[in-house]
């Protein structure tokens, strides 16, 4: 187990930054056992290299929740995306706590690059495809926050303040 990476401030520049490919350079099987060190550590289901500060278009993800099955994908592409659309509960490891209900569509055709260069096209649907498409927007240099509405938002952060102060003054 190789040490775990810190996630980046929210307010980090490295998170606002649309990632253009893997480089030359990038140790592909180096990278995806720091993502998935730092992904387990903080208990998420998905995590992209820009949220641990690596400059490299590459998440990995739970494709299956229940067998914890993980996949690596390099250059991930979105190809299509579904007209159905579901609503549900989203959080992501860059805002501990915060959690926001959101629209996204319910499949998705897409194409990614393994560890070793081999390219996979997939369809996902539930939850692998809302994951899919989360960390792809990390790639793309926005998050989750910037899909809901300010209000949305600023609700979400006030209910976490006053989550925080009920656990340092118990009622």
């Amino acid at each position: 187990m190789s040490e775990v990476s810190k996630l980046v401030e929210p307010s980090n520049p490295a998170l606002r930054v649309r990632l253009e490919g893997v480089s030359e350079k990038c140790d592909r099987e180096k990278v995806r056992q720091d993502l998935i060190d730092s992904m387990q550590h903080y208990n998420g289901i998905g995590l992209s290299a820009n949220q641990i500060g690596i400059m490299e278009r590459v998440f990995i993800m739970y494709e299956n929740i229940n067998t914890r099955n993980i996949l690596t994908c390099f250059n991930p592409k979105i190809l299509e995306l579904s007209k159905e659309q579901v609503l549900i509960d989203e959080g992501c490891l860059s805002y501990p706590g915060i959690w926001l209900k959101l629209k996204r569509p319910i499949a998705i055709k897409v194409e990614f690059e393994d560890e070793k260069g081999k390219k996979h096209d997939k369809e996902m649907t539930g939850l692998p495809s809302r994951i899919f498409q989360h960390e792809h927007d990390h790639m793309e240099g926005t998050d989750f926050t910037r899909l809901a509405s300010p209000l949305k938002l600023q609700l979400a952060i006030k209910k976490l303040k006053k989550k925080y102060k009920e656990l340092i003054r118990p009622k």
